[in-house]
C-alpha cells in the first residue's frame, strides 16, 4: 500500500503543480488587466535567473561539504 501511495503521489505531483501554475497565471493576468500588478512581477526572467544562480551556488556548497575528493568533503564519511 505504501508503494501505491508513493507512485500516486509522484504521478499526481506534476498535475497538481500544473493546475497551481495555471491558477497563478490567471490571477496574474487579472491583476495585469486591472493595473494592480506589483512591479516586481513585471520581470519574471530576472527573478528566475536570481533563483537559478542561488540554487547553483547552494548546490556547489552542498557538494563541497558532502563529496570526498581530497579537498572538500568535510562531512563525508
Amino acid at each position: 500500500m505504501r508503494i501505491v501511495l508513493l507512485v500516486l503521489a509522484l504521478v499526481m505531483a506534476p498535475t497538481v503543480a500544473f493546475f497551481f501554475w495555471a491558477w497563478a497565471v490567471k490571477i496574474k493576468q487579472e491583476r495585469r488587466l486591472a493595473g494592480t500588478l506589483p512591479s516586481w512581477q513585471d520581470l519574471p526572467m530576472t527573478w528566475l535567473g536570481i533563483a537559478g544562480f542561488a540554487s547553483a551556488i547552494a548546490g556547489f556548497i552542498v557538494m563541497f561539504f558532502t563529496q570526498n575528493q581530497g579537498y572538500g568533503g568535510l562531512f563525508a564519511s
